[in-house]
């Protein structure tokens, strides 16, 4: 009798052990293997700035298809004083997964402070429309502007912003003005990541 009472027993501990697993919710988390994160580290009056830029999901033009995943690029910037921050998390995603390289982040200082700026691509851009994206961060302020270009069939780009000044317009002049420059300069489709 006391083995059926300790077997029942241990039945019932099992059932409400099974019965507390069963009623929590499931969560799944998808680890996504084409991923980057980057460092980088420079110097200005505002003493040492550390950027991180972390690209979930990012596409890779030579592996087909271009698009299904949610893709999400989060960049910070640290600094002893302050931290800024910009997560970019597009709804579109299915047509706008990131095409992001590292070497294509470039710096450019003004009056003591540097600008950082971070440039993306898209592997869905659609026929001959062309978007790139740009993160900047620059004297404690953050931006993201998104620009059209138009590339022709034989690869040549041309900036597809009526009046880029009125666009970039939140950014400081001398930013402003070298940015618009060498935005202007963008005229291969290679350098798009196409």
């Amino acid at each position: 009798m006391k083995k059926i009472q300790n077997i029942i027993g241990s039945l019932i501990k099992m059932l409400f052990f099974l019965l507390m697993i069963g009623s929590q919710p499931a969560i799944a988390q998808i680890v996504h293997t084409d991923s980057i994160e980057i460092h980088k580290v420079w110097k200005d009056k505002n003493g040492e700035n550390k950027l991180t830029v972390n690209v979930n999901a990012l596409c890779n033009p030579d592996k087909p298809p271009f698009d299904g995943h949610k893709t999400k690029l989060r960049a910070l910037l640290k600094n002893k004083n302050f931290a800024q921050e910009i997560i970019f998390d597009d709804k579109n995603y299915q047509m706008e997964m990131i095409l992001f390289r590292e070497k294509d982040i470039w710096l450019t200082e003004y009056k003591g402070n540097k600008a950082v700026f971070i440039p993306f691509f898209y592997c869905g851009n659609a026929d001959n429309d062309v978007k790139v994206s740009f993160i900047i961060f620059y004297n404690r302020k953050k931006y993201l502007y998104h620009i059209k270009f138009y590339c022709n069939e034989e690869g040549k780009c041309n900036l597809n912003e009526p009046n880029i000044n009125l666009k970039l317009k939140g950014l400081p002049k001398e930013v402003r003005d070298e940015f618009a420059k060498k935005l202007k300069a963008f005229t291969k489709a290679s350098q798009f990541g196409a």
